[in-house]
């Protein structure tokens, strides 16, 4: 499991290469609007990180056959 800090620090490490790779495109209020979606981003996750999957679970897999033109 992850703690605050892990969480900090990945949330913070996403927005630098968010802001390296396109500070040049955003204005400072769409960089900061970046970076509030970015730690809204931990509550949305969190349900889905906690969740373990068992060894007997397979992917998901949407098999269609090819039935010609």
């Amino acid at each position: 499991m992850t703690t605050n800090a892990d969480n900090s620090l990945e949330q913070e490490l996403l927005f630098a290469i968010i802001k390296e790779r396109y500070g040049h495109l955003l204005t400072d209020e769409q960089l900061e609007s970046v970076r509030t979606a970015i730690v809204g981003q931990r509550e949305v996750l969190r349900p889905i990180r906690e969740y373990r999957l068992t060894n007997d679970v397979e992917p998901f897999s949407n098999f269609r056959p090819f039935r010609g033109d």
